[in-house]
């Protein structure tokens, strides 16, 4: 979102020159700037928590390009170069993000009942009800399964995963929960990832991070 918000903020202060050539440079970045206060601000108030932060971090990136230009955009040269690099630098990072994004998968239910260490342990799940948080397991290939249960706490909830990325050495499993009168006494989700990095966070949209569960006797 953040390199989003820079090649917004490039595409307003470009479209200042279809309304007028007259104004300076100054002018033309505190337009971009206005344009990411009041992403902000919206940010802040009118969606807010964690549904608000994407466009909190758009923000910055807008308001980040605007200082650039404003610092570096006095002259032809000068907007030239800020114009090539931040682009080289959005579709170089997107690139590589791209390449090296990581795949997951939903494990379907159906193929819970297989009678391996996974599927015993999700049946496990429906018995101990007080379990709540993740574990995983390698499944064939070497992939991983990692499986979140909400606890008995949250029965009759649903779970959709979002996204799955990578911040470093940790795997962040971004997903929502909702109310949907399913039948499942401990809420579950087998989430299959071609890797794992050590440290795993798994983060609800309403800010609820699920830690590691403990072993099921």
């Amino acid at each position: 979102m953040y390199l989003t918000g820079s090649l917004i903020g490039l595409v307003v202060y470009a479209l200042t020159y279809l309304f007028t050539r007259d104004i300076g440079n100054g002018k033309r970045s505190l337009i971009v700037v206005i344009v990411g206060g009041i992403c902000l601000i919206g940010s802040l108030t009118v969606i807010g928590g964690f549904e608000g932060m994407p466009f909190g971090v758009l923000s910055l990136g807008i308001l980040t390009t605007s200082i650039v230009l404003a610092l570096f955009g006095k002259s032809p040269l000068g907007k030239k170069l800020v114009y090539t690099i931040v682009i080289l630098f959005i579709v170089s990072y997107s690139t590589f993000m791209y390449i090296d994004k990581v795949d997951y998968w939903i494990v379907k239910k159906a193929h819970y009942s297989s009678g391996n260490d996974l599927s015993l342990y999700t049946e496990q799940l429906q018995t101990d009800t007080t379990v709540r948080g993740y574990k995983t397991f390698t499944i064939s290939e070497g992939s991983k399964a990692v499986i979140l249960s909400l606890g008995e706490k949250m029965a009759g909830n649903n779970i959709e995963v979002l996204g799955v990325e990578e911040q470093g050495k940790t795997t962040v499993i971004k997903i929502r929960t909702f109310y949907n009168q399913s039948v499942e006494k401990n809420p579950v989700i087998a989430i299959g990832l071609d890797r794992v990095q050590p440290e795993i966070i798994i983060m609800d949209t309403d800010g609820t991070i699920y830690e590691e569960a403990t072993q099921v006797d």
